[in-house]
């Protein structure tokens, strides 16, 4: 599933939970988290747990798990908007004659529009989604080994995509003997 969203600094919590979890974050996504997250406000909502393919949780003393962030494996891509040229209107004849020149000799007409299909490499990172936390479901956190921002080169404000692999359901084991069904 791709979604898309900006590029935004948070309240400056990224640096302090990378801290907090390093050793948890360091097993369960196989490398050194750089100390910091990337913060993405997304397009719409998203729940991230259908996903997430691991969880940071914990057991309470009453035997009961409680789930304190739900990670998913993504690979994230800047996007691009591209500027050419456009069609200008005045009142001034002189003005329009040059309009009217640029214009034969243009190839694009102006406008803004992101441009998809210029090839950008994707960068594997994880998605957290913390519970009860800062943020609603419109955002994620994003994690990787090094700082995303200087590695697509990607300040505030900035259009990213991020491609949220779906995991199939591993299938229960069923053992057959003797025409009979055991799970």
């Amino acid at each position: 599933m791709k979604v898309r969203g900006e590029v935004f600094s948070g309240v400056l919590r990224g640096a302090p939970l990378i801290e907090k979890y390093y050793p948890r974050l360091v097993g369960l996504v196989g490398f050194r988290p750089f100390k910091g997250t990337m913060d993405v406000k997304l397009d719409r909502n998203m729940d991230i747990r259908p996903f997430a393919t691991k969880t940071m949780d914990h057991i309470l003393t009453d035997g009961r798990k409680k789930v304190t962030a739900y990670l998913a494996p993504v690979k994230i891509k800047k996007i691009y908007l591209v500027y050419s040229l456009i069609d200008i209107h005045d009142e001034e004849r002189r003005i329009i004659e040059n309009v009217e020149a640029l214009r034969k000799n243009a190839k694009a007409k102006l406008s803004m529009d992101d441009l998809s299909e210029i090839e950008e490499p994707l960068y594997d990172c994880w998605a957290a989604q913390f519970e009860n936390g800062l943020h609603g479901k419109d955002t994620v956190e994003l994690i990787a080994p090094n700082m995303i921002k200087e590695k697509l080169d990607l300040a505030d404000g900035d259009k990213v995509e991020i491609i949220f692999v779906e995991t199939a359901v591993p299938k229960k084991r069923t053992k057959l003997v003797r025409g009979k069904v055991f799970k």
